[in-house]
């Protein structure tokens, strides 16, 4: 995999493939996160298997690159352009996602307008997510269905640990939504509520 400057990933869609930590506290705008494991996972929701893309990563070891371009080659993505080091990316690219802790979550006023977005599959839900203002669309369908929600209104993403909502988060701010992860995930709510 080839390295390239941050200046040549104008046409290509960047995958931010850094831990969810590292994403929400800084990431280039319009970046997608999907750890490695989560690319093999969920790219195909997110991507067109000739979408000219280009990896940020925090090192370019060789581990990394060839367990990248593994990933992308058994998945079909076949227009994979290179990679960026996320360190030489212009400060003045950079965003963050918002944030909230659960115990902050569930202590939003009643009156508060928002959307509660859980991103897991029905058959995982064993731990029901609060049930207000609740919408549930799995990941794998975000892509697809992500206009039934309200554009101007507060969307808290939630999945089991925080990835996936990471994930989603990264895909609804490029499409001008205003999401906010709820870190930890549905283990940190059930945390509180035992």
């Amino acid at each position: 995999m080839n390295k390239i400057s941050s200046t040549q990933t104008i046409h290509s869609t960047l995958v931010d493939v850094r831990s969810q930590f590292d994403f929400q506290v800084a990431h280039a705008k319009g970046s997608l996160n999907l750890s490695p494991s989560n690319l093999s996972k969920y790219a195909l929701n997110f991507l067109a298997t000739d979408q000219a893309i280009t990896f940020v990563v925090e090192d370019d070891s060789p581990e990394t690159l060839s367990e990248l371009t593994d990933k992308a080659n058994a998945i079909g993505l076949t227009n994979v352009q290179g990679y960026v080091l996320f360190a030489e990316l212009p400060a003045d690219s950079l965003q963050s996602i918002d944030t909230i802790s659960a115990e902050d979550f569930l202590s939003l006023p009643i009156d508060d307008s928002f959307t509660l977005l859980d991103l897991r599959q029905a058959a995982e839900i064993t731990r029901p997510a609060p049930d207000r203002n609740l919408s549930n669309i799995p990941i794998e369908a975000l892509a697809k269905e992500y206009t039934k929600l309200e554009e101007k209104q507060k969307i808290y993403t939630l999945c089991g640990s925080g990835g996936r909502a990471t994930a989603a988060a990264s895909f609804l701010s490029d499409k001008g939504y205003k999401p906010i992860v709820i870190t930890g995930g549905m283990k940190a709510v059930q945390a509180l509520n035992k």
